[in-house]
């Protein structure tokens, strides 16, 4: 009865909730879904993660490539990221070209990751203007039921945490390139950056924060995904994105990124734990 009513009146089924200081799911305001999370799951690349939010699943996968450096940044290497939202992950999305959605989330997960600070691009070169490295770090959505920005960095820091590059070395007289697959050196990493989403449901009394929101939460916000990310790297907050959906008040705004900086230490731990037993 409850799921009929849900979807005939969505918007009076999900205010009866939020009027009794619950979300539909049984969460409350500030609590977020479990977080599962599984290391080099694919064997086909460099390093992969594999990361579940609730019901939304991420796979995030790796590969490295050899190419020349922009002539205008002859010392630094490249870090490509690219989000898929596949039709299997929601009916909403079909098959065919990038939906603009999908384009904007890879947009917001690059800026994420480039404004944390978490790769230094000059550690990728490996002959300025003349040889870097190319990370390739594809991140495909396997079931979307809302927060994918959140998980999608998770299992992007998580695959790169991992990842080794080969030794390579460069001859400048006959241009011949060796690469050792068999000694590697770590990645350089700068700390872990966390994204912590939230829905902006506009109450009529005051607008209401909801953590980590579902697709249900996503569409009864307004937004084609959540309102507001806040990230956090090494305990600097690196960005706020607003994206629609209703007003915060400055006590409110204060809360966001509190609440996003305690999760940060949360998901970081969460990662090095896997990791640390990945290598056991």
């Amino acid at each position: 009865m409850a799921e009929i009513y849900k979807v005939i009146h969505p918007v009076r089924y999900f205010t009866s909730y939020i009027e009794r200081n619950v979300r539909p799911d049984g969460r409350k305001f500030d609590e977020h879904r479990n977080i599962k999370l599984n290391i080099n799951t694919i064997k086909s690349a460099e390093t992969s993660a594999l990361v579940k939010y609730g019901n939304t699943t991420v796979i995030c996968g790796t590969k490295l490539e050899l190419a020349a450096p922009k002539a205008e940044d002859p010392d630094s290497g490249f870090l490509v990221t690219n989000v898929e939202l596949v039709p299997l992950c929601s009916p909403k999305f079909r098959p065919g070209p990038p939906s603009d959605h999908a384009q904007v989330i890879s947009n917001v997960v690059s800026e994420i990751i480039n404004n944390s600070k978490f790769i230094n691009l000059k550690d990728l070169c490996i002959v300025s203007d003349k040889l870097a490295w190319v990370l390739y770090c594809d991140i495909v959505c396997l079931d979307n039921d809302g927060n994918v920005v959140d998980a999608c960095i998770t299992a992007l820091t998580a695959s790169l945490k991992t990842l080794s590059l080969p030794t390579v070395t460069y001859d400048p007289e006959t241009e011949e390139i060796k690469v050792d697959t068999n000694n590697r050196i770590s990645l350089k990493v700068n700390g872990l950056p966390v994204a912590t989403s939230f829905a902006i449901f506009p109450n009529c009394e005051r607008s209401i924060l909801l953590t980590d929101p579902n697709t249900f939460e996503e569409e009864m916000c307004g937004g084609n995904g959540a309102n507001i990310t806040v990230s956090w790297n090494n305990g600097f907050l690196c960005g706020i994105l607003k994206s629609g959906g209703g007003t915060l008040s400055i006590e409110q705004e204060k809360e966001a990124i509190k609440m996003a900086k305690e999760r940060t230490q949360l998901v970081e731990k969460l990662i090095d734990t896997c990791i640390l037993k990945k290598d056991e």
